[in-house]
């Protein structure tokens, strides 16, 4: 049987140079607590769904806290082909931070991904020199639009329509298609966590197969992630947007490419603000897969 694309073999577990760390280790569902307790040392959201879903359907590698304390330092990769993997949650306690903790959880999760891969992230401008220093180069630009979405007049749903188990089969081939590469031990297990999930036929007719389709799921309690979402066109993004958002319970959160032109303005004339700015880096061949221009948002930032 082949291995699973999205467990990869574990590398040996090293630690910086002199520190007093426990090996890296492979976390589980048993951690949950404690990776939770490690984003909100870093003034992050707990943001437990996330953490359940990588928990399960990625590799995510943790060094305990010498201190007995939790966990010292975190890192997540989500394999998506053979050569082709993400790096998310690149995190590390407060109070071990300058000890070489994030590069050597950095190093062991590119050794996981294997030699010639193609890793991907988004970086913040705190984690872009590391980045760098280990050999990542910039992509692209990000910027995440966040707020209440305000309907205008003339918005409507463009034939949108809610998403049954039945569509799941047709939602994965439209993905694989558009990514270049199978998402689908996440996408079908984050289909258990979504608050909705929407589709639009192609051309609007049933029977065409689907077009497009998008989800919007909790990140945190108070807010909502509308990704993925994979549509042909700007209109059809902006449909499946307005069915999610409009009577969306919470502020919404959408990470675009600010050098588009398909989205961005638009979400902001919808009540979405910009909320700073992240750039997506590569190691390694950052060749061009799938279609691109299909793409809008991400899954998460932790799954580039």
């Amino acid at each position: 049987m082949p291995a699973d694309p999205a467990v990869p073999a574990d590398p040996v577990a090293t630690v910086p140079a002199g520190a007093s760390f426990p090996p890296i280790r492979r976390l589980g569902p048993d951690d949950l607590k404690r990776c939770i307790a490690l984003s909100v040392d870093r003034g992050w959201s707990p943001e437990a769904s996330k953490w359940s879903l990588l928990l399960v359907s990625s590799a995510v590698f943790g060094v305990d806290a010498p201190d007995g304390r939790g966990l010292a330092g975190t890192v997540v990769l989500t394999r998506w082909a053979a050569d082709y993997a993400a790096v998310g949650m690149v995190l590390v306690a407060a109070r071990y931070g300058r000890r070489g903790l994030g590069s050597a959880l950095m190093e062991h999760a590119l050794r996981a991904a294997g030699p010639g891969a193609t890793v991907t992230l988004f970086a913040t401008d705190m984690g872009r020199p590391l980045y760098e220093k280990l050999g990542f180069a910039a992509v692209r630009r990000n910027v995440p639009f966040a707020g209440r979405f305000r309907a205008r007049p003339g918005d409507d749903a463009g034939g949108v329509r809610a998403a049954t188990p039945a569509d799941l089969p047709a939602i994965l081939d439209l993905d694989r298609a558009a990514f270049g590469a199978d998402r689908g031990h996440v996408l079908t297990r984050l289909c258990t966590l979504v608050d909705r999930m929407v589709v639009v036929e192609a051309g609007g007719q049933k029977g065409r197969g689907l077009a497009g389709y998008a989800a919007a799921w909790r990140n945190t309690p108070a807010s909502a992630v509308i990704g993925p979402l994979v549509a042909p066109d700007g209109d059809t993004a902006r449909h499946l947007v307005t069915a999610l958002a409009a009577d969306a319970a919470t502020p919404v959160r959408l990470d675009l490419d600010p050098d588009r032109p398909e989205l961005p303005g638009w979400a902001h004339a919808h009540g979405l603000e910009p909320a700073g700015l992240t750039v997506v880096m590569a190691h390694g061949e950052a060749t061009a897969r799938g279609v691109p221009g299909r793409l809008f948002t991400p899954i998460s930032v932790a799954l580039a």
